[in-house]
């Protein structure tokens, strides 16, 4: 008996390789190029997305590799573990069979239920296997594989340039997937051509293949891994606008500038972000989270832009005539007016700043005033100054910045000191000149100061005041990005906001705390900025030491900000204190740096300390474990019934229970309670909500990624804001109808 294989057998196997070469491998090549294709969506796509793709093109490289036939065969098996994934992989939730008599209603039921659960995963899977298939069936002749590889190609090096992806990897396994989809086909006009010489190579293909893989390989590697050049030369476009002194539009997701901001203009006409109109304010915007910027620093802070105190009536102008300094790196010495008087603790706060995105920005994002510029990576003519007096490092044109790296004294936030002072001296003597803060137009109404007059009139004194007005505005008007403006009569944005909107965002918040501060003499001005963003990494350290740990008090760490992180509040001048920053805005909280506390030790205690060996109890025995056991087991078998019977009998249980914990309670009351509850709920079953997200950004986000709850998330939210902020005790109808609301949610969850 031979132990080799038979002629036959060799020959067998020579023809399955050659076909597994010529007539199937391109397939593969086909599906390397494609899963790069589909990283363009990484942004737009969740996780479970690409996992059920992943699976699909799986299942594409098994039966492609195993059957150069039967097409139909294959892609029903492909299909087959599309649909597979998707109820593994994804949040199926299956809802048992139609009943035994089955009626039309009870099938279209059944199907709808579970069809729309496919969606969109299914049509994105199959629709990556039917593009796949086309370039494999079409790009069998060198012509049209070129034509694939080279649209692949140009495709990912658009992306790479105009969205805040990096491809550069992607682009180089195309290129060595192209490269052997082209070898691939290059053996085959061999085979056709000069038969001899391709069976030749077809007996002996190993010292050919390996040298050549080897260099290829090798090629590719060494270019992935060298760094990326910054680019010489700008695209034509972007020359021509910057020589128009236009600007350049991103297709990042700008988040901007509101395209007309009319009263009566309902539509949301912007998204989120810092360039917004502040001359005139009003309008609506979409959330735009795309990211923006990463800042490493060893102080959690609110990241203010530029400083605004001309107040016209409409929205906030620059003042003229200020003087500026020149800012360069290596700067440790930048002026502030007026410097912080002596007594004052200073907090030094260290942020490096990494730009995620190629827009051009005016100015640099600091944690109150830059005390020093340490580095900065920008183009070659962008020229800095700082502002002494508004805090402000602007470029007289806006720049593209990649990185920076600055240096702020910020004061220690002392309430108790600030509660003893009053912002101007009873002489009237000041550092600065307070007029520009103290600035109205004439034409304001005599309605906003009363207002201003009745909220502070219990208080002891101006920090006591300010804070009646920044509770009052954050706990009686309700925050939303889409305001409703046609409510507005009044040519006076504050007044308008706080007697004919009464709700809105953070600019109607700021600007009206701004106004009416200085209808009470207290000198106040406006910033905007953003907010201190979201740390990744805090939620992981929270996930892996569970209750052990500790985050840092002053909130060190690198925090990612998005666009939906542009905002605004207040800052009020003190005499002999500052500029102290005020947050007016409901469901925000402005952080600042507080007075270190010297922790107590306790006293020494002379009492030897006790053997913990010696009173440490006895392990139980095996026999004195079994009375133990036998009643756990009973319990649980108890519980276990309890549960099935109130499986069946749950909805009366529910009704019955709610009764018995809503004693006692408003209507207003019992909402908010219960949307904490659904809060928690939906958290348990997977949806994120970041710590910093107001209720509306969670619950905007939960509901594009659950679509068909839609109108479900929105009367949750509706509700809740009118039970927050409208005040009384509400009624048992909007109860009713919140609670049909989230039960739904429960239930399609």
């Amino acid at each position: 008996m031979s132990l080799g294989l038979s002629a036959a057998g060799r020959r067998a196997e020579t023809v399955f390789w050659r076909r597994l070469v010529l007539e199937r491998l391109h397939r593969i090549f086909a599906l390397t190029i494609a899963l790069q294709l589909i990283r363009c969506f990484g942004d737009y796509w969740w996780s479970e997305t690409y996992d059920v793709i992943y699976v699909a093109f799986a299942a594409y490289a098994v039966t492609e590799l195993a059957w150069s036939r039967a097409f139909a065969l294959r892609l029903s098996l492909q299909i087959a573990a599309s649909c597979a994934a998707v109820v593994l992989l994804t949040d199926f939730t299956w809802h048992g069979w139609p009943d035994s008599r089955v009626s039309w209603d009870a099938v279209r039921t059944f199907t709808v239920s579970h069809g729309k659960q496919f969606h969109p995963f299914l049509e994105l899977a199959v629709g990556s296997l039917l593009v796949t298939h086309f370039m494999a069936r079409l790009g069998t002749t060198k012509s049209r594989a070129i034509v694939f590889i080279l649209t692949s190609i140009g495709a990912l090096s658009v992306v790479d340039s105009f969205l805040p992806l990096e491809l550069w990897r992607n682009i180089a396994w195309t290129v060595l997937a192209g490269l052997g989809w082209l070898f691939v086909l290059h053996l085959r006009a061999l085979r056709e051509r000069h038969y001899e010489s391709w069976n030749a190579l077809a007996e002996r293909p190993l010292p050919l293949l390996l040298p050549a893989v080897a260099v290829v390989g090798l090629l590719v590697a060494v270019g992935m891994s060298m760094p990326r050049a910054p680019a010489l030369l700008e695209d034509p476009y972007t020359l021509w606008l910057q020589a128009q002194n236009k600007e350049v539009p991103s297709f990042s997701g700008e988040g901007g500038l509101l395209n007309g901001s009319s009263a009566s203009k309902s539509a949301l006409s912007s998204k989120s972000g810092y360039g917004r109109n502040d001359t005139e304010i009003g309008g609506g915007f979409r959330f735009d989270y795309s990211p923006v910027m990463q800042v490493t620093t060893n102080q959690k802070s609110y990241w203010r832009g530029e400083t605004k105190s001309f107040y016209t009536g409409k929205g906030w102008t620059d003042r003229k005539g200020m003087q500026t300094v020149s800012a360069a790196p290596g700067m440790s010495d930048l002026p502030i007016e007026p410097e912080y008087p002596e007594g004052v603790e200073l907090r030094r706060v260290i942020q490096t700043v990494k730009m995620l995105r190629e827009d051009r920005i005016p100015v640099l994002f600091t944690a109150g005033p830059a005390r020093g510029l340490e580095d900065i990576d920008a183009s070659g003519n962008a020229r800095l100054s700082w502002n002494p007096e508004e805090w402000e490092l602007k470029f007289p044109r806006a720049a593209q910045v990649n990185s920076y790296t600055v240096v702020s004294e910020v004061p220690v936030f002392d309430e108790a000191k600030l509660s003893a002072m009053s912002a101007i001296p009873a002489d009237g003597k000041t550092s600065i000149d307070l007029a520009p803060y103290l600035q109205l137009p004439e034409s304001l109404p005599d309605r906003v100061r009363e207002l201003a007059r009745e909220v502070t009139r219990d208080a002891t004194g101006d920090f006591d005041r300010l804070k009646k007005l920044e509770q009052y505005l954050s706990s009686t008007y309700p925050y939303t990005n889409e305001p409703d403006v046609s409510k507005k009569k009044s040519a006076d944005v504050v007044d308008a906001f706080l007697f004919e909107i009464r709700e809105g965002y953070c600019d109607y918040y700021s600007t009206a705390f701004v106004v009416m501060a200085r209808t009470l003499g207290l000198p106040a001005r406006w910033v905007k900025g953003y907010t201190s963003g979201y740390d990744p990494s805090e939620e992981e350290r929270l996930r892996a030491a569970g209750g052990g740990y500790r985050p840092d008090p002053n909130g060190a760490g690198t925090y990612t900000v998005r666009n939906a992180d542009a905002h605004s509040w207040a800052e009020v001048y003190f005499e002999g204190y500052g500029w102290v920053p005020f947050e007016p805005t409901a469901g925000f909280s402005l952080p600042l740096p507080q007075p270190e506390i010297a922790p107590v030790l306790p006293e020494s205690v002379s009492e030897d300390v006790p053997d913990a060996a010696a009173d440490e109890p006895a392990a139980p025995s095996a026999e004195s474990r079994l009375p133990a056991a036998a009643a756990i087991a009973a319990g649980a078998i108890a519980l276990a019934l309890a549960a099935l019977w109130g499986w069946f009998r749950r909805g009366k249980l529910l009704a019955s229970w709610r009764r018995f914990r809503n004693r006692g309670t408003t209507p207003n009351q019992r909402i908010v309670r219960e949307t904490e509850r659904l809060i928690r709920y939906l958290q348990r079953k997977g949806l994120k909500r970041q710590p910093h997200e107001t209720l509306r950004e969670t619950l905007a986000g939960w509901s594009g990624r659950l679509a068909s709850l839609g109108p479900e998330f929105e009367c949750v939210l509706h509700q809740f804001e009118r039970a927050r902020y409208a005040g009384g005790s509400g009624d048992e109808e909007a109860y009713r109808r919140f609670m049909e609301a989230a039960d739904k949610i429960r239930k399609t969850l």
